[in-house]
């Protein structure tokens, strides 16, 4: 609830978390105190729960369909739903079909299986990125 002031989105806590980890005073601590592998792990996290915001509030199309070949866990979570790598099958519209192993964050309500089909679609800033809409059913 709030009273005064506005209402914060969840992108907006998104984008305060990259400030904090990346940028100003505490961006050049973090620098000095958390190891660079680890503060790539985290930007990486976020992006991943960017892409995920994306996806549920449909504002990227889904463009193409998968096939899950095979699921593996990274051990990573976000809010407690897992990160996975997706190793897919890949069918475009125009039916031209692919091997392609993504990195995704997918609910823990909706896990896919093999065997399942998936949307996914490009990401709006990198098209070369594939981003995880969900299963499709």
């Amino acid at each position: 609830m709030v009273w005064f002031g506005k209402r914060k989105s969840k992108q907006d806590a998104l984008d305060q978390a990259d400030q904090l980890l990346n940028k100003g005073f505490t961006g050049m601590m973090l620098k000095g105190i958390i190891p660079k592998e680890h503060r790539e792990a985290m930007n990486q996290s976020l992006e991943q729960a960017r892409q995920a915001q994306m996806a549920a509030e449909g504002s990227v199309p889904i463009t193409m369909t998968a096939v899950v070949l095979s699921i593996r866990d990274t051990g990573k979570l976000i809010n407690f739903d897992p990160v996975v790598v997706l190793e897919l099958d890949v069918t475009e519209q125009d039916g031209s079909r692919y091997p392609k192993t993504i990195e995704t964050l997918v609910s823990k309500m909706q896990i896919p299986r093999v065997g399942d089909r998936i949307g996914l679609g490009k990401h709006p800033s990198n098209p070369a990125e594939l981003v995880y809409m969900g299963l499709i059913g």
